[in-house]
């Protein structure tokens, strides 16, 4: 029975591992701008904190919280390139949850733990592009590692590495809130359960040391509360900052909404179950669990996160009630290995020939094809040799950041807090949805031309794209799959639109 169990555990790696390697299908958005903006920290060696990407609001203030995420990234795509950034990915990726597999290793049933990070992956797998934010599940997972095995293992010396990690985690990604809020549930946790005071007090020490380590950063507390001010700079929305219960009502991502919801139904029975047989020990679960829930259902892009949290909470909770489950025996708990390993494959194949991204409805393919995004698009701008200001979409700014900048600058990119409350709503929605706030606006920005991703599809965007190609003024000089590009008529420009004009 040994060997299938490490079978069945080294199968769940290699799905997991399989669900990461996929192109870069989202090459148009964020990636782009992390690699310039880590070009030009690392050759200034200082963190910009002004909006200099863009024309419109080039001094708005703006808090760079991921900096040293696009540094790492920069260096490496110079030595890697692209293709090896997904492979980073999936080291870090990897390395996570294996600290979740070492948070509970001996102490619970491998059986629990692969039944948890089954499910727990099915929600996890919608945010698993190279992001600054896999760091934060790096992170995430050494701190429940931590306290895990300070809980249940009475082992405290990782815990003295938190505050350092928490340096790194805070000029990395936003999630870094997350690693004081487990650490003050293990403090409440432990003020209940454990009567020794010098643990609590020790405890109270790494906890305070890491909330100061919050401070090292190049805003400083401006950085370090970061988490809790970006929401009220938003003044535009984002699908992946919406709750579950607008996008349910908008029809998308509902395969990902019933995968959560079943996790929950889990989530809440292993509680019960682990309840009603004696378990009680459990608050920094309890608290943790609801946290990570609300953040979950709040915005979708936090179900990766709920993931992992979810993963060691469940396999605690189930292993409470072993011994009045089936698997307490041994032949039992040999025939479900044998069944897992029997099913690992079979999915892990679904995977590499993309049929269960197709069952996903997902636009992810196994492998490391790199998308050419808009790249065509920028290089008919190059080679025409034709001069901004350009109006372009939310989405596609960061694209050209990277391949643009500092020749030119954008309208607009993809960080809502980089731009004024009132730029969306006032200049930039008007322009697409209001022929004559375009004429007035394109005119005060002097836009000589027009860079748009055809995929767009807010509402202002359709719109935009259905007045501007009737607009006589704006003839389309370019269009592929992904791009189109208008460019205003003019002495300047009668040339290029009498050569290539649609």
């Amino acid at each position: 029975m040994l060997i299938v169990k490490y079978i069945a555990l080294i199968l769940i790696f290699i799905f997991l591992g399989s669900l990461l390697i996929h192109g870069l299908d989202s090459i148009n958005q964020d990636i782009g701008r992390h690699l310039k903006s880590g070009q030009i920290i690392w050759e200034t060696k200082s963190v910009y904190k002004t909006n200099l990407f863009s024309f419109t609001e080039p001094n708005h203030p703006f808090i760079n919280h991921h900096w040293l995420s696009e540094v790492i990234f920069y260096l490496l795509n110079n030595l890697i390139g692209l293709k090896g950034l997904v492979i980073f990915k999936t080291g870090i990726i990897l390395s996570a949850f294996s600290f979740i597999f070492l948070s509970v290793h001996k102490k619970v049933e491998n059986w629990a733990f692969l039944a948890s990070m089954f499910l727990a992956l099915f929600v996890f797998i919608g945010r698993t592009d190279v992001r600054p934010e896999i760091f934060s599940y790096l992170f995430l997972s050494f701190f429940l590692f931590a306290i895990l095995r300070a809980k249940y293992s009475e082992i405290y010396k990782y815990l003295y590495i938190l505050p350092v990690v928490q340096i790194f985690w805070v000029n990395m990604h936003i999630y870094f809130a997350l690693g004081p809020m487990l650490l003050f549930f293990f403090l409440i946790d432990r003020r209940f359960y454990d009567k020794n005071k010098k643990i609590f007090k020790k405890i109270l020490l790494i906890f305070t040391a890491t909330i100061i380590s919050n401070l090292i950063n190049p805003n400083f507390i401006k950085g370090a509360i970061i988490p809790f001010t970006i929401l009220k700079q938003y003044s535009y929305s984002i699908v992946e900052n919406q709750s579950v219960f607008f996008i349910k009502n908008y029809g998308v991502f509902l395969k990902e909404i019933n995968l959560f919801t079943l996790s929950l139904f889990v989530l809440t029975i292993s509680f019960a179950v682990a309840f009603k047989n004696g378990r009680k020990n459990f608050l920094f679960e309890v608290l943790t669990a609801i946290t990570f829930l609300i953040l979950a259902m709040s915005m979708v892009r936090n179900f990766a996160i709920y993931a992992i949290a979810f993963i060691p909470i469940v396999a605690f909770n189930f292993n409470a009630v072993k011994k009045h489950l089936m698997f307490d025996t041994a032949k039992a708990r040999t025939l479900f290995y044998v069944l897992f390993s029997l099913i690992m494959p079979w999915l892990t194949m679904a995977v590499v020939n993309n049929n269960f991204y197709l069952w996903l409805e997902s636009p992810k393919k196994f492998g490391l094809t790199i998308s050419e995004g808009a790249e065509k698009g920028i290089q008919f701008i190059k080679q025409n040799k034709i001069p901004g200001p350009v109006f372009n979409n939310f989405d596609v700014g960061s694209f050209l950041i990277w391949k643009l900048y500092p020749e030119q600058k954008v309208f607009v990119d993809g960080r809502p807090e980089a731009y004024s409350m009132g730029f969306f709503e006032k200049i930039y929605k008007p322009m697409q949805e209001n022929p004559a706030m375009w004429k007035k606006y394109s005119e005060e920005y002097k836009i000589n031309y027009i860079f748009f991703d055809r995929h767009d599809i807010t509402p202002w965007a359709r719109s935009f794209l259905d007045q501007i190609p009737k607009n006589p003024d704006w003839p389309l000089i370019y269009l592929d799959e992904s791009a189109a590009i208008f460019l205003e008529r003019t002495p300047e420009n009668k040339k290029i639109i009498d050569e290539f004009e649609i």
